[in-house]
């Protein structure tokens, strides 16, 4: 993934992680608290936030509010984390916001860029920003911005380490932004035996303020009080649906909170069928082939995947790769069966996991020395998954070829 080069960021560590807020607090309060500028809603969860923030991003931009869109991690350009009215910010205006905090050097990549992100959405006068949170929910830097609005997709097993070893302890961490927030809402995709972790008991579930009807991978209905909206959807995969049906949701506490008048169904329609997030069974073109690029990089991603691969009429080729700490054993066990060959490769990235456990995980896969190498040995049809670095790397090859 490529940085422009007077952004600088490279030199905090991007995998850097620290659970306390004190340092970013500060210097946000030296910088003139920019990040209690403007109304926002925090989405956080394992999977699909940023699919969930794109379309809520959509719908209330539809509905004529100016927004702000804060997202991680980018796949080619730093930029793309940080949107306004759904653009992804000027490399300029975002170098001058990094470049006054310079005089933090202690903060980390992820503190530095979101406190670059609450001052551009400050400045900008944004009506609203939606914020995806960078790992779990209590002690993230996107949790600074006191977001009145809050929602959780899910609750998976990813980043242990950090947010706790058991399922429930992950959840009372989600749950803590979701408490926090004066309305608060539970994705359909939330284990209901994970509920009671929350301690979230004001959090209203989403399915009580939208219904949600699949129809197939792209097509399905999404009914609220006193509107309909029928979505052909440019995101496939059924855990979309649920991702739409979320945003609707947080979109209509966004009308509880006086932000919006009712939500227009047609206006509904237009944002949710127009969205699109990038690696996320998305087709691209690049070096010549056509590869199905879907980041799907830790256990539960990979299951949903499973799921989409089983009901497809094609049996693709996988190209896989991962970081070090994910469980590819178990990532394997799910992929393995739906897809033909596999062929693995190293990443870019000082995370990366070594090849022979991913080899052991996948018998039989051929090796590459590097993404654009595999590719070129791996058959029709292709399919690139496992971490956001993987995708981040054939779509950045992909933006240069269509850029000659």
């Amino acid at each position: 993934m490529s940085v422009a080069p007077s952004l600088k960021l490279d030199e905090r560590l991007p995998g850097r992680i620290r659970p306390d807020l004190s340092a970013l607090r500060a210097a946000l309060e030296e910088l003139g608290s920019p990040h209690l500028h403007f109304d926002s809603v925090l989405v956080v969860g394992t999977n699909g936030k940023g699919s969930t923030a794109v379309m809520l991003e959509a719908v209330v931009r539809e509905h004529g509010l100016t927004t702000g869109l804060f997202t991680s991690p980018h796949l080619i350009r730093v930029e793309e984390r940080v949107r306004l009215d759904g653009v992804p910010v000027d490399t300029g205006l975002l170098a001058r916001q990094l470049a006054r905090l310079a005089r933090f050097p202690d903060l980390t990549y992820f503190e530095t860029i979101t406190a670059a992100a609450f001052s551009i959405f400050a400045e900008s006068g944004v009506s609203v920003a939606v914020l995806e949170a960078g790992m779990g929910g209590s002690w993230d830097a996107t949790r600074l911005a006191g977001s009145e609005i809050a929602g959780l997709t899910n609750v998976g097993t990813d980043h242990r380490r950090w947010l706790g070893r058991e399922r429930s302890e992950i959840a009372r961490d989600k749950g803590g932004a979701i408490a926090a927030a004066a309305y608060g809402v539970i994705g359909d995709d939330v284990d209901p035996a994970l509920l009671a972790d929350l301690e979230a008991p004001r959090a209203r579930p989403a399915a009580e303020l939208v219904e949600r009807i699949v129809i197939d991978d792209r097509s399905f209905r999404l009914e609220w009080a006193g509107g309909r909206a029928d979505i052909s959807s440019s995101m496939p995969g059924r855990h979309q649906a649920a991702n739409a049906q979320l945003a609707l949701a947080l979109a209509l506490e966004t009308v509880a909170a006086g932000w919006l008048p009712e939500l227009d169904p047609h206006l509904v329609e237009r944002a949710l069928e127009g969205a699109e997030w990038p690696g996320r069974l998305s087709v691209h073109r690049v070096a010549g082939r056509e590869v199905l690029v879907d980041c799907a990089h830790n256990l539960e991603a990979a299951q949903a995947l499973a799921g989409f691969l089983a009901r497809s009429d094609r049996r693709y080729n996988l190209l896989f790769s991962c970081l070090e700490d994910k469980p590819v054993e178990e990532m394997a066990a799910a992929l393995r069966p739906q897809v033909g060959e596999v062929v693995i490769c190293p990443l870019a990235d000082e995370r990366a996991m070594d090849l022979g456990r991913i080899l052991a995980a996948f018998p039989g896969a051929a090796r590459a020395a590097s993404p654009l190498e595999a590719l070129r040995e791996i058959r029709d049809p292709v399919l690139a998954a496992g971490s956001v670095r993987l995708a981040g790397a054939l779509l950045a090859y992909a933006d240069e070829e269509e850029a000659r």
